[in-house]
């Protein structure tokens, strides 16, 4: 049956028939295949109906026909199926302290190509904002697009971001751009200004792909974003909470130990982020070295990554295992005071700590049993994610765009309505 109400009013028919074109266009979304009795059997829209709802986004140029299928076991006419257009994309590109990158997707979700630039960022925005405009034009032309066929973009990078205006208010990476800077002109000159672009923090990005996990999605997730940076996303009820400063989350910049000497590019000593940086850990591990000099890291302390620390913790390997107890012991009352701020029934380690070895665990879970507000042991389970950073936030960029493209109530429209 479609949804619908004879008797009612044609602004109320004229909702309706939005409503109805709505459904039928999310069945189709992520790259589903589908005839109009199926669509009809997924919505509880009547056939006919679901028929004008597919030729008007035929129309649109959304929609194509992907031929006819085998006939049904009653026999009949051959089934024709239906899929989102092939000639229209979402590119996503990443401006990091070490990396530009650019992916481009066809609107139901195939990764067409990707571009990979390892350099750092440029010492002022607006060269940033050209550099991410010459990366997606040479996607682009690799993979014969045309800029005018792209629906819509993001940009992921560090930082605070005011999404409603896309401008960075300050990154604590590139503190010598100062604050609220505009990096999307350059690309948004390049697609044109009527393509919508996101501008978003890399840690929420890369939280995206969590808010389809249909296990998480009745509980509060904290995801902790460890890489070349520290941050979070506090996701309830499948949204992540920003704020009106989109402050919520910096929990890199949590002051752990005011007495630190190191200088945070936020302006404030002892921040979390820096306590457990590659640059920080390669220290400890280099005085650790002094006391422990017998090592497989021995002469890699310039150069370890947290990952092969790990791994050479876990294999017993004493100057790692000592390294990495005290990382633990670190982690513990930041984690602590997350639970006091969020209360989650879930915190997952993203990147670099994803790595982290059973000692790392023993020894937090351990520091954190003694805390009295948990007398019925530690509230949250503690999860890890290894899947590659950058992969997670091509997949969360994707997400975000998949939602605020067909989340804009213009494409459901007849033209005279527009």
């Amino acid at each position: 049956m479609d949804i619908q109400h004879p008797s009612g009013s044609p602004a109320m028919l004229a909702d309706l028939k939005i409503v109805n074109r709505r459904s039928v266009l999310n069945a189709f979304r992520r790259g589903a295949r589908l005839s109009a009795s199926e669509i009809s059997q997924l919505t509880g829209i009547s056939r006919p109906t679901v028929v004008k709802c597919i030729r008007f986004f035929q129309d649109k140029g959304l929609l194509i026909s992907r031929g006819k299928g085998p006939s049904t076991a009653a026999g009949g006419k051959r089934p024709e199926y239906y899929t989102l257009s092939e000639s229209r994309y979402f590119i996503c590109v990443a401006l990091w302290p070490r990396e530009m990158r650019a992916c481009l997707y066809s609107l139901g979700h195939t990764l067409l190509g990707k571009l990979v630039l390892p350099e750092s960022l440029p010492s002022t925005p607006e060269e940033a904002g050209r550099q991410a405009a010459a990366l997606a034009a040479r996607l682009l032309r690799e993979q014969c697009v045309l800029p005018q066929d792209v629906c819509a973009a993001s940009v992921s990078t560090s930082g605070t971001v005011d999404r409603a205006t896309g401008t960075l208010m300050f990154s604590s990476h590139t503190p010598q751009w100062g604050t609220h800077v505009h990096l999307l002109d350059s690309l948004s000159d390049l697609l044109g200004a009527e393509t919508p672009i996101l501008l978003e923090n890399a840690g929420k990005m890369c939280a995206r792909p969590f808010l389809l996990d249909d296990a998480l999605k009745s509980q509060r997730v904290i995801v902790l974003f460890t890489t070349w940076g520290v941050s979070s996303s506090f996701i309830e009820r499948g949204h992540i909470t920003n704020g009106r400063r989109s402050l919520i989350g910096e929990v890199g910049h949590m002051t752990v130990a005011p007495d630190d000497p190191e200088l945070c590019g936020c302006g404030s000593r002892g921040c979390f982020e820096r306590l457990i940086s590659p640059q920080r850990v390669r220290r400890m591990l280099a005085e650790t070295l002094e006391e422990i000099p017998d090592s497989v890291l021995a002469d890699r302390a310039e150069t370890c990554r947290i990952p092969e620390l790990f791994r050479a913790s876990e294999e017993g390997d004493p100057a790692a295992q000592a390294v990495s107890v005290r990382l633990a012991r670190i982690f513990a009352p930041v984690l602590r005071n997350l639970s006091l701020a969020f209360d989650p029934d879930t915190v997952v380690l993203q990147g670099d700590y994803a790595a982290c070895d059973s000692l790392f665990r023993e020894t937090l879970l351990r520091e954190m049993e003694g805390f009295r507000y948990y007398p019925d042991g530690i509230p949250f389970q503690l999860l890890t994610d290894d899947r590659p950073i950058s992969d997670m936030d091509a997949e969360g960029a994707y997400i975000a765009l998949d939602h605020l493209y067909f989340s804009d109530p213009e494409l459901y429209r007849d033209e005279e309505e527009e």
